[in-house]
């Protein structure tokens, strides 16, 4: 009796297997333009970071079963369902880490109090920011939208149709002197999708996900997950915890559900754009501090940074009078400097008007273009070698989760 019934299970654990049909793609994203990218690629001594910055990042998703594989130049990542683990390979350094479901299940637990731990310590840092800048009284709004433009072309060997996705961050001065043309900054970011039907290796992916999904949350409490995420606060800091960007964000993510099927190519690009009187450019430059000649690598880390930052305000300066709210709102992460000088490739554009209060300018610019494909679909089998740790790596402890089994 019991011969039989491990028999039996082999034959419905290999009928499930044979109902999911091997399927793979391949996913390429790489920064394409801006001109922010255009000046960090002319500084010449940083040309190897530079262009391995904005190298083209590729990845294989293969599906095979119960078994999943996402292949990276410097990484793979192997789920298998049957087993229950996630094993994340690292090949430049030889070692592997495998993850238990059940860890993942009480780091999920854990989750909101750590987020809500995290969201205060970041509201303090904020109100000491705010505490050292000078008090204003600019204002932000938002706007999102989502258009069909109707436009349908051959993209990676799909029929796909594009769709336009675009939130705006307005910031005006409420208090600009009556004779002087109101100052206005707009950040904006566009993704510009090319959509087609789900091809049946998306869905063969898409249906191990779900499957992984129920799996992996079976048991787990989300009412505090609900409560945290209705809530937006990370949304919010995002854009520098400004009024109305939590539902900003969470309206362009629901602008973004409604673009069904793959998104076989997506462009998105960030800038603004700057109205107001006498938009001028500050060529003042701030220079890099220097280092100990023996820390080259801290060297060449502390220029990019502060090339980074000199670039990004050098763009915002030419948005005009807000630039410096561009920086502070919506590029955080690059510290406050004066403009840099003009970059070598120009891509902004600006118009000029007569208005009652006089001549008003608008520049308007793109800082960064990412673009990101699908292509290569396919349903060969997938060699059973895709799923396996390599011989000879060093089996380690995951930094986050721990040693599975503990």
């Amino acid at each position: 009796m019991n011969i039989r019934k491990v028999a039996s299970l082999g034959i419905m654990l290999l009928a499930s297997r044979l109902m999911f049909a091997d399927a793979s793609y391949q996913e390429t994203t790489q920064v394409t333009g801006g001109s922010m990218v255009d000046s960090l690629k002319s500084v010449s001594f940083l040309s190897k970071s530079m262009s391995n910055m904005f190298a083209p990042m590729t990845t294989v998703t293969m599906v095979h079963g119960n078994q999943k594989a996402v292949v990276s130049k410097d990484s793979t990542e192997i789920t298998d369902l049957d087993r229950e683990t996630i094993t994340h390979i690292d090949t430049l350094h030889k070692t592997y880490t495998v993850v238990t479901f059940a860890q993942m299940r009480q780091a999920i637990a854990n989750m909101p109090k750590q987020m809500e731990q995290a969201q205060a310590q970041v509201k303090e840092a904020q109100a000491q920011q705010q505490a050292q800048q000078p008090k204003t009284d600019l204002k932000t709004s938002f706007d999102v939208s989502a258009k069909n433009t109707g436009v349908t072309k051959e993209v990676n060997g799909l029929t796909a149709q594009e769709q336009v996705v675009t939130m705006q961050m307005h910031i005006t001065d409420p208090n600009a002197p009556p004779t002087e043309a109101v100052n206005s900054m707009t950040y904006v970011v566009t993704t510009d999708a090319w959509i087609a039907p789900d091809p049946p290796e998306v869905k063969e992916i898409q249906d191990f996900d779900m499957r992984m999904g129920q799996k992996l949350m079976a048991g787990v409490d989300l009412s505090a997950w609900k409560s945290e995420m209705s809530q937006n606060t990370g949304m919010s800091q995002l854009f520098g915890g400004n009024p109305g960007s939590g539902e900003a964000m969470a309206q362009m993510a629901k602008e973004m559900a409604k673009l069904k099927g793959t998104r076989v190519m997506e462009v998105t690009r960030m800038g603004g754009s700057g109205t107001g009187p006498g938009v001028t450019q500050n060529t003042a430059q701030a220079a890099p501090a220097a280092a100990p000649a023996n820390s080259s690598g801290a060297v060449a880390g502390q220029v990019a940074t502060d090339t980074a930052a000199q670039t990004a305000a050098g763009e915002s300066s030419r948005l005009g009078v807000f630039g410096n709210a561009l920086g502070s709102s919506a590029l955080g992460a690059f510290h406050k400097k004066k403009a840099a000088t003009p970059p070598p490739a120009d891509t902004s554009t600006t118009t000029t008007t007569s208005t009652a209060n006089g001549t008003q300018t608008t520049t308007s610019a793109v800082l960064m273009e990412t673009t990101t494909q699908k292509s290569n679909f396919s349903q060969e089998t997938v060699p059973s070698t895709a799923f396996l740790v390599p011989a000879g790596f060093k089996k380690v402890e995951s930094p986050v989760y721990g040693t599975a089994g503990k």
